[in-house]
């Protein structure tokens, strides 16, 4: 929702557009804060009027310094709003991407400023600030922000290219801005650009000159420039800044670096109208992002009636299962003991799969009295609780003599499956407790149906775990003892792959949703494979879900397409966002190795509404009619179409790294890809084919040689499942598995023919071997403990489906594997066969 917030200024262009941009997101300003440089002079005059010495400002890594002289008249004078100053007292004493709080830091400043500022407005709830590309500066106001409890508004990130976020600065934000300071010799020349007007250097050709000759950031994000903004019309409704008297102080041990030191400026007022046209801006502003919400009128008489009919036929409906299971199944207690899958693999990485409680209690349905009823939420916490345990139990004993403690640090990836959704709310505080805020795990939660897990459970889980990969993320080089033989030490000395590295963005941008609770975006393991989180329909400025205007519903446009569109749009946007190293932008969706299509029962009840719509009241539509087939072919469409154009995101766009900006090499016309991370053509060997030998991949000359086959090598599995309920109470959603960009670009990608392989329920020891099976399946079939007869036990069987997409020669591979029970004669289940034999099937 809306929120009060202080805007963090420097002055700057950016941090002003991203109040500006705040504002027209909803929220309210409520004040603006700013760290000032020490002042320091070699003079010792104290008299303004007498500098004849003057000395450049302490650099900072997080904070422009040039231009401070002037912030207070901004804010106080040109917006009419309250002023907080903080002199800048540390240093960049921690200089890693990974911030951990250490006393004498400049990033204690901003959070002692902060700290100052709720104490005056308690009601302030989040933080604006003008990071655009920097990872360093906005995990650090992250961690300040989750300190002091308050939400990071970053919408500048990763907006958009660095030209097109310029022009809207200028254009968009009708911001006017002075150049404080330079650092781009031979481009910009302190004597010449300093004090000089931003737009009249954009519109005369200057800033894309620099860019075409020397690659320099058209936004100056590489730090080229630093502005002062004079005028923002939007928010400098009393006034706009006026430099009087200036000088240019260059450093002499630096030729090009220069600032221009304020000597004097004073603010020119503005007539009282203009006040009212920041209202209308900020009103304008709001229209443009609502979400359009489209109107059901015409559908609401029949609704009611269809969505019962709906539910009632799907697989996880308790009406269905529950009029198959006699009734002392159904209130016993769910007595058997179910142990999880574990798969360790070389290189320490490992997979435990099926992780749910020994023991789960079951609702007495029995007893009408709503006081003898389990509250399900809290029994769901304490299955929760349980599993935490039992997987502390696992960590510990995979520990060997070559790895340190396996903690959950390690663990990379977490699905969270529940029986319902609303469970979540109680199960997440432990949940963060268990695995922490700080670069924790990609996780994808959805809700599968009531009954629907083992044994009637509430929770179960599955997780990805690399060994040492949570003390690598917070281990230096220098740190780690080189005696110790384990992989930590040897993942060290690898400086070409790193072991892992995490995307945890918690700023509200456009870039991408931010991440509900404690998980990140993506984790990337050894530079090769990305692990997404699941990627809801969100729209990331917002955090809502996206939704059809009533005109787009009457042409047949249904809400859960939209949210699949957003989604696969959303995981484009955070694999673009990847730093995959050597000069190669991040990924693209065509690098999926694998993933599900999450649909829930709102998306199959929406289609059935809109084809019942479609009829007509008098068109005799058959409430039966389910459209399982429509569904999985929509999907199927939408998500092909989505892979084929990266979602409608450019790759390397933002980065300045796009095909359309820089396909080749400015210098040479080589193909960047050419290049290893250390910039060295063919990875130092003599020619593009030696180099794909040695790294794994076929030749170039094979991959060149198209066959009638090669379609299908190129098809990406995905595998579409309908199920109760997803968060937020999305209709869509979408997990991947891909290859990292940098992986894709230089080894061959290829989908395996699908194997499939039947197992006869009744007698699953016997289960034939099939060597081309690619993953390691079983069936923990028990017969009904009620009926051991031979001539009531079901014959029906398991079909397991198995498809790998593969990169390189043994790199990685991912394997999707669907398992579809098949009954025997007419589909119905007897009284001796129990719902949760259903669901015993681990993979």
């Amino acid at each position: 929702g809306n929120m009060k917030f202080v805007a963090l200024l420097s002055g700057g262009k950016d941090s002003i557009y991203a109040t500006l941009l705040a504002l027209r997101h909803g929220h309210e300003l409520v004040c603006c804060a700013h760290l000032a440089p020490r002042r320091r002079r070699l003079s010792s005059s104290q008299d303004d009027d007498h500098h004849d010495d003057e000395d450049l400002e302490e650099e900072s890594y997080m904070y422009q310094t040039a231009g401070s002289e002037a912030v207070r008249l901004q804010v106080e004078e040109c917006m009419g709003l309250p002023f907080y100053v903080r002199e800048i007292r540390g240093k960049s004493r921690n200089t890693s991407l990974v911030y951990e709080e250490r006393g004498h830091d400049e990033v204690e400043d901003l959070f002692h400023l902060l700290q100052t500022v709720q104490k005056s407005h308690p009601e302030i709830e989040a933080v604006s600030s003008g990071a655009i590309l920097s990872t360093y500066q906005r995990t650090r106001i992250e961690h300040v922000c989750q300190r002091l409890r308050l939400t990071s508004l970053s919408y500048l990130w990763r907006m958009s290219s660095q030209r097109a976020l310029l022009d809207g600065i200028l254009d968009d934000g009708g911001i006017e801005a002075v150049l404080v300071r330079v650092a781009c010799p031979p481009g910009l020349l302190p004597q010449k650009h300093l004090n000089r007007n931003l737009r009249s250097l954009r519109d005369d050709g200057t800033l894309d000159d620099l860019h075409g000759r020397w690659g320099m950031h058209p936004a100056g994000e590489g730090g080229e420039y630093e502005t002062l903004v004079v005028d923002c019309p939007a928010l400098f409704r009393f006034g706009r800044l006026k430099l009087e008297e200036v000088v240019v102080v260059c450093d002499e041990s630096d030729e090009g670096v220069g600032i221009l030191r304020i000597r004097k400026c004073r603010v020119e007022k503005k007539m009282e109208k203009q006040e009212s046209g920041n209202e209308s801006e900020k009103g304008n502003g709001n229209k443009s992002i609502t979400s359009h919400h489209y109107s059901t009128t015409a559908l609401k008489g029949i609704v009611d009636h269809v969505a019962q009919s709906a539910k009632s036929q799907l697989p996880t409906s308790n009406s269905t299962m529950q009029s198959t299971i006699p009734k002392s199944i159904q209130n016993r207690v769910i007595r058997s003991m179910h142990l999880p899958n574990v798969r360790i693999m070389k290189g320490g990485l490992c997979h435990i799969s099926a992780l749910i409680s020994p023991i789960a209690c079951d609702n007495n349905y029995s007893n009408n009295n709503s006081n003898d009823k389990v509250d399900e939420a809290e029994a769901a916490v304490r299955e929760f609780l349980t599993i935490t345990q039992m997987l502390q139990t696992l960590l510990s004993r995979l520990t060997s003599s070559s790895t340190s403690s396996i903690t959950p640090q390690d663990i990379i990836y977490v699905h969270l499956y529940l029986s319902e959704i609303s469970h979540f709310a109680k199960i997440n505080r432990h949940y963060q407790q268990y695995f922490g805020t700080h670069l924790p795990p990609s996780r994808s939660c959805v809700a599968v149906g009531h009954r629907a897990l083992p044994g009637g459970r509430r929770v179960m889980m599955d997780c990805i775990l690399q060994c040492d990969s949570g003390r690598y993320l917070r281990t230096d080089a220098k740190d780690e003892d080189s005696t110790t033989d384990s992989f930590l030490q040897r993942a060290m000395a690898n400086h070409h792959h790193p072991l892992r590295k995490v995307l945890h963005v918690q700023s509200l941008s456009t870039w991408a949703p931010v991440c509900i609770g404690p998980y990140s975006q993506a984790n990337v393991l050894r530079s090769s494979l990305v692990f997404l989180a699941g990627m809801i329909g969100l729209i990331p400025e917002t955090m809502r879900l996206i939704q059809s205007d009533g005109d787009d519903y009457a042409e047949g446009a249904n809400d859960w397409e939209l949210e699949l569109h957003q989604s696969w749009r959303n995981a484009a946007s955070v694999l673009d966002g990847l730093d995959d190293g050597g000069g190669v932008a991040g990924g693209k969706l065509e690098d999926c190795l694998g993933g599900l299509v999450y649909l829930s029962l709102g998306a199959l009840e929406e289609l059935f509404l809109s084809s019942v719509k479609g009829r007509g009241n008098g068109g005799g539509a058959n409430d039966n009619d389910i459209p399982w087939e429509e569904l999985w072919s929509r999907a199927n469409s939408i998500s092909r179409h989505a892979v084929s154009c990266n979602g409608g995101v450019v790759m390397g766009k933002v980065d300045g790294l796009s095909s359309s900006e820089s396909n080749l090499n400015s210098n040479n016309g080589i193909d960047p890809t050419l290049y290893d991370e250390d910039g060295m053509l063919y990875g130092g060997y003599e020619d593009e084919e030696t180099w794909r030998e040695i790294s794994g991949s076929l030749p170039a000359t094979a991959t060149v040689t198209a066959t009638a086959n090669d379609a299908s090598e190129s098809e990406t599995p995905l595998l579409a499942v309908c199920l109760a309920e997803l968060p937020m109470k999305a209709k869509a959603e979408v997990e991947l598995i891909c290859a990292s960009r940098r992986a894709a670009s230089c080894l061959r990608v290829v989908t395996s023919t699908p194997c499939v392989q039947s197992i006869a329920a009744t007698n699953p020891a016997n289960m034939p071997v099939n060597a081309n099976m690619l993953w390691d399946t079983g069936y923990d079939f028990v017969p009904s403990q009620n009926n051991t007869s031979e001539s009531n036990i079901m014959p029906s069987s398991i079909q397991i489906t198995s498809v790998a997409r593969s990169v390189g020669h043994g790199c990685a591979s991912v394997s999707t594997v669907m398992a579809t029970w098949i009954p025997h004669g007419d589909g119905k289940l007897d009284d001796s066969f129990e719902s949760d034999d259903l669901f015993d099937l681990d993979i």
